[in-house]
């Protein structure tokens, strides 16, 4: 059998179980779930209904069952009512670019713990973050406990202290000040499968869609830079977090409501650009 790739050429297929469902009442053959494909898996066949070639990779994208006007197409791997209704308002870009240039990082928090229905609202609109090839590797610790994240701290303080480094941070904590996690109510880590490649990629941009969905809620956010860091050199710290094995740690935030509020925007270094 042979079939019309999105090049147009003929590619020569042989007859296999598909994960694709195609209703032909529905389908109007308009190549949308072919052109759409990353990975090539689909193609137009001899009636112009999409067909799964030979020897593909699926990676479970859902973009051809999502692009579909007529829902004539199901995958069997990605049940239909697990996809989301598709809103395609945008937000005014003025109204975007104040909201991106107000972010700021919140080292100040109150005592009050964050809601769960919140996090879990928050760590469902991370798991939709773009990953390499829909990977979706992702692994999300929560401490949602104040004197464990406490502890958290405790345990950078020990790696500090042993390695005689960041006086100046051992001296803030003598002195009654968290300078690691800065009182945060809630900490977040992302995870990776250590011989994954992209993981440090995928985390970040994880980390970086939940940090928007709670600065939108109010909440105020900061980077876990030196929690990510140390957890890398020190045993003990992995432990306490409970990081599964053949995981590493790839990022992490501290969020919890805001002790301040600012007034002003502060400046930042002039663009640094290069146009070719």
């Amino acid at each position: 059998m042979k079939s019309l790739g999105r090049s147009g050429r003929e590619i020569q297929e042989v007859p296999l179980v598909s994960q694709f469902i195609v209703d032909t009442n529905l389908c109007k053959k308009d190549g949308l779930c072919v052109a759409v494909c990353p990975a090539g898996v689909l193609a137009l066949g001899k009636e112009r209904f999409p067909e799964e070639l030979p020897d593909s990779h699926c990676n479970l994208c859902g973009h051809c069952v999502a692009v579909c006007p007529h829902g004539a197409l199901t995958h069997t791997g990605l049940p239909r009512e697990d996809f989301l209704p598709a809103d395609n308002t945008l937000p005014a870009p003025a109204l975007m670019d104040n909201f991106l240039n107000n972010r700021r990082s919140v080292r100040g928090y109150k005592k009050k713990p964050i809601a769960k229905k919140t996090l879990d609202a928050l760590l469902d609109v991370a798991r939709r973050a773009p990953t390499a090839s829909n990977s979706q590797n992702v692994h999300w610790i929560v401490v949602n406990d104040s004197e464990k994240v406490h502890d958290l701290s405790a345990e950078v303080i020990d790696w500090a202290r042993a390695s005689g480094s960041s006086p100046a941070m051992l001296a803030q904590w003598e002195a009654g000040y968290d300078g690691v996690l800065r009182g945060a109510p809630t900490v977040i880590v992302a995870c990776a499968p250590e011989e994954y490649g992209w993981g440090k990629q995928d985390c970040a941009i994880a980390l970086t869609f939940l940090e928007l969905a709670a600065e939108a809620r109010g909440l105020g956010v900061c980077w876990a830079g030196i929690l990510t860091r140390i957890a890398a050199l020190h045993p003990p710290l992995r432990e306490a977090l409970s990081v599964p094995a053949g995981y590493a740690v790839c990022g992490g935030l501290m969020l919890g409501e805001r002790k301040y509020k600012y007034r002003l925007v502060p400046p930042r270094k002039p663009l640094s650009v290069q146009w070719l």
